[in-house]
């Protein structure tokens, strides 16, 4: 049976067999089971990673406790319609282009750092500390 690890472009987490391009994490969300307790928590530093860095031995089994939950996504549009932005470290021209991007869209001289980033992005995905906020828009006008 495969883990609860996988998130939907809505920010769910859900158990599927379906591989996915990107990883990223949400601080610690599963029990000493593996079981997801909660589906996110006041941490902001939600990023989207490659799977595999060069260097860096793959953490087996997955979701160890105490350690954070590893996450799965589809692919980029995935992971950012679920909230998570680009690393800087393993997907270093993906975060510039979505600095460069947020920058634009708030009307800023320079891009946002990340921590800035990480503000505005966790202002805007939790309303709560147990409720998502959701968004809606007429498609035409996004």
């Amino acid at each position: 049976m495969p883990l609860r690890n996988r998130v939907t472009p809505f920010g769910s987490i859900e158990a599927t067999t379906s591989r996915g391009l990107l990883m990223g994490n949400r601080g610690i969300l599963h029990d000493a089971e593996r079981n997801i307790a909660r589906e996110f928590k006041p941490y902001r530093l939600w990023i989207s990673c490659v799977l595999c860095m060069p260097g860096r031995a793959k953490r087996t089994p997955l979701m160890q406790p105490g350690r954070y939950t590893e996450l799965f996504f589809l692919d980029e549009a995935t992971a950012l319609s679920a909230g998570h932005r680009p690393c800087g470290e393993c997907r270093r021209p993906a975060a510039r282009a979505f600095a460069a991007a947020m920058g634009r869209g708030l009307g800023l001289l320079d891009p946002p750092r990340p921590p800035d980033m990480d503000r505005r992005l966790d202002a805007e995905r939790i309303e709560t500390r147990q409720l998502r906020r959701g968004w809606r828009a007429r498609l035409a006008s996004l």
